[in-house]
């Protein structure tokens, strides 16, 4: 019966995951996101300087299965765009980005 219990347990600890992507996981998404999006679109400041790092302030959960994220994202020129990205999760492949935006200053 212990055995029983422990393996649900550990199943549904497993199968609930976290409600939002962590900060390393959403840098992740942003940069191949980023660069793909210049190697498709040549008149976009994406495509002349590829993604160096994406500096990821905060990510907060609009509903079950929605974030949004604000971050920097760092191209090779040294220029800085601030950037909203929201993120969507879809089973089993994980949290996707689903639309971005410019912040304007």
């Amino acid at each position: 019966m212990k055995k029983i219990t422990f393996i649900l347990a550990l199943v549904l600890l497993t199968a609930c995951g976290a409600r939002i992507p962590s900060q390393a996981k959403t840098a992740k998404m942003a940069t191949k996101y980023f660069n793909k999006y210049g190697d498709k679109n040549k008149e976009t400041i994406f495509y002349k300087n590829k993604v160096t790092s994406v500096d990821v302030q905060e990510v907060q959960e609009m509903q079950k299965d929605l974030a949004t994220g604000f971050m920097v994202v760092k191209l090779q020129d040294d220029t800085q765009v601030p950037v909203i990205m929201t993120f969507l999760r879809k089973p089993p492949r994980g949290w996707r980005p689903s639309g971005w935006e410019w912040v304007q200053k």
